[in-house]
């Protein structure tokens, strides 16, 4: 079993914090995190990439060019899902190479997959079909957050979406 000062449980904005404030204590610091990737919500499906889709629209729109080039003046004339996509990823990978860059230059530990307490310092981590035990003297839950659906909204994934089924959409909304 792999001992740690301190675990930190969700790589988001929060979770990158602990641990790497930690590794500069000095502290052996790892981060658990359940999808494949780091960042959290923040960077995979929340403010980043929702953020990068309104940028890429007003980019290729044109929209901030027009009061130099003209009223009817457009990146590219016709906007598709597939740009906005392309621009989105590209923003999230290069995010997610600045966490990873960060966590392995203050050597933070990344380790894959969904953490279950044992004990009050002792961790299960499941990925895949392997389980592994870790402990720590310290163990923080910064496992982020989801979006709300409220009973009376009628979220269906097409026409009434979240954040999540933002960059899941299937073509673009009139």
């Amino acid at each position: 079993m792999t001992h740690y000062d301190m675990l930190v449980i969700g790589s988001g904005p929060a979770g990158q914090k602990a641990a790497i404030q930690a590794a500069k204590a000095g502290k052996k610091a790892g981060i658990i995190e359940r999808r494949e990737v780091v960042g959290g919500i923040c960077i995979n499906t929340g403010t980043i990439p929702s953020k990068s889709l309104r940028e890429a629209v007003m980019f290729l729109s044109g929209f901030r060019q027009r009061n130099v080039y003209g009223a009817s003046f457009r990146v590219k004339s016709d906007v598709t899902l597939e740009d906005l996509s392309i621009s989105c990823q590209h923003v999230i990978k290069a995010e997610q190479e600045i966490i990873r860059n960060q966590l392995a230059r203050n050597h933070v530990d990344f380790i894959n997959g969904t953490a279950v307490f044992v004990e009050p310092h002792r961790l299960n981590i499941r990925h895949g079909t392997t389980e592994e035990e870790f402990a720590a003297d310290h163990i923080v839950i910064a496992c982020g957050t989801e979006p709300a659906h409220p009973a009376d909204i009628p979220f269906d994934g097409e026409t009434v979406i979240d954040s999540d089924c933002l960059l899941t959409l299937k073509q673009l909304p009139t």
